[in-house]
């Protein structure tokens, strides 16, 4: 199950505004281990955030009942779970939501969660911020804000409900041999219900082939087959007739888990179209209907190419582990940085920051403990820096870039002691209850009159190297004899 949890920088990764005044009105009145006074707090967020607020009550054998169980949530969720236990959800969900509850009130510190909740016809993403309080009487509670991640949900049931296409989405069901023995409808949109005859019916949680007409002919069903069980798309199609009317399709499949999703286009006009202009003969009319279905191919195909253009602009910019730039985006916008210093006057300076003793991280730990140290150091990282003006990437493995435009090289020293500081007193989490104390080196160049950025990236490096042979744990400046002690 996908799960985060943060006690930083919370605002920056939250997506609901209100968020931010939530956790603005719980550090006014926080008492330390205590959190926030129970009553002042819900008088504060009740009445405007209540709709979205859940308020939790620890029932002393490890599980927690809800309390209070706000609006927008029941609608969302299809049920009040007033007096239910958060152990009547899913194991993996209830373990979660378990554990992050107990490490709230024992540190009296709000949490941000973003967790993975599966529903019988779709995935959703929750974002929860976690609130202790404590009331007059000494009992504990939690104020929890929860809202799914909107945007999602709001983006897919527009490209279903929008789609001039009938879209369904199957899901098998196996007997004890693992043959498949039917398909059930785990969502539909109303296109495809209009195409099925059913436009008045529900779909979800129906026998896919008694609710289809097209899935009763054997040739359709058995390539629906071939899809789930050798993981093919498939296109082609088909006629079969509904409510006395013959109707043609074109199906595109392809797998999705344990099923499959199709795309249904009907295409009966076109084919009507096709054989009175074959009857015909009228190779005019022809001619015209080609050059349509070619402009709506071509529109179609330049709208999907713009989508994947900016998709693939966008990946290729940042580093997939923690979104920092990569390499070649970091350069490129560097360069533009230091023209722009360059036309002004004004000094650059760059820093390499490699982790010390990383592989030890990860043979110890195993790797998924090291990606958790990466991102977690990338967070510091932008934590120290200025993120309206500098550039912070990840040049691969354990190595990272800090280009700080118009900073001296005094100033550049300064940033590289906060991130050792930094390092020295925090410990980088990998897990909900394990972190690790790392250090790293430090490489600090100032850019020379008319040094090109590849010059000036080998000089902080070999800075970095002399670093890495003189102890680790240090700053070097390159072409100084300044060194910082770690």
């Amino acid at each position: 199950m996908y799960q985060e949890v943060h006690t930083q920088n919370i605002v920056e990764r939250a997506h609901a505004p209100e968020v931010a005044e939530l956790l603005r009105l719980f550090t006014r009145l926080a008492q330390g281990e205590a959190g926030a006074p129970h009553e002042a707090l819900c008088q504060e967020v009740m009445a405007e955030f209540g709709d979205d607020l859940m308020i939790m009550v620890p029932t002393g054998d490890g599980d927690y009942a809800y309390g209070h169980y706000g609006r927008e949530i029941i609608r969302y969720v299809g049920g009040n779970r007033s007096g239910e236990r958060i152990s009547q959800m899913s194991p993996q969900v209830a373990r979660f939501t378990a554990e992050c509850y107990d490490h709230a009130l024992a540190d009296g510190q709000p949490a941000y969660t973003v967790h993975r909740s599966l529903k019988t016809y779709r995935v959703c993403l929750w974002e929860r911020l976690i609130l202790p309080t404590t009331a007059a009487t000494g009992e504990r509670f939690l104020v929890v804000f929860s809202r799914p991640l909107q945007f999602r949900e709001e983006l897919l049931t527009t490209v279903l409900e929008t789609s001039p296409c009938g879209i369904v989405a199957l899901r098998a069901v196996r007997d004890a041999e693992g043959n498949i023995e039917r398909t059930v409808i785990i969502t539909a949109n109303r296109r495809a219900a209009i195409i099925a005859g059913h436009e008045d019916e529900q779909l979800l949680d129906s026998d896919a082939r008694a609710c289809l007409p097209f899935l009763a002919d054997n040739m359709v069903w058995r390539r629906c087959l071939y899809v789930i069980e050798l993981r093919r798309h498939d296109m082609f199609e088909a006629c079969f007739t509904v409510n006395g009317r013959e109707v043609w399709l074109q199906l595109a499949l392809a797998p999705l888990g344990d099923g499959l999703v199709m795309t249904l286009t009907d295409i009966t006009e076109l084919m009507i179209a096709n054989l009175t202009l074959q009857s015909r003969a009228a190779t005019l009319a022809l001619e015209i209907g080609r050059e349509r279905a070619t402009r709506r191919a071509l529109s179609h195909e330049i709208g999907q190419r713009e989508e994947r253009e900016q998709e693939l602009r966008r990946l290729a910019e940042t580093d997939p582990l923690t979104a920092l730039l990569n390499r070649r985006s970091f350069t490129e916008k560097a360069n533009a940085e230091i023209a722009a210093c360059s036309a002004d006057g004004d000094d650059a300076s760059l820093i390499i920051v490699d982790l010390d003793h990383f592989k030890s991280v990860n043979d110890s730990h195993g790797h998924a403990a090291g990606d958790a140290v990466i991102r977690a150091f990338a967070d510091l990282l932008l934590g120290l820096v200025r993120p309206e003006r500098d550039l912070v990437g990840r040049f691969g493995g354990e190595e990272f870039a800090v280009f700080l435009p118009r900073t001296s090289a005094a100033a550049a020293l300064r940033i590289a002691q906060r991130i050792q500081d930094a390092l020295a007193i925090k410990q980088l989490p990998v897990s909900e209850t394990v972190a690790l104390q790392v250090s790293a080196s430090l490489g600090v160049a100032i850019r020379q009159s008319e040094e090109s950025f590849a010059d000036f990236f080998a000089r902080a490096d070999a800075a970095l190297y002399r670093a890495k042979h003189e102890g680790r744990n240090c700053i070097r400046l390159a072409g100084a004899d300044i060194a910082v002690a770690a």
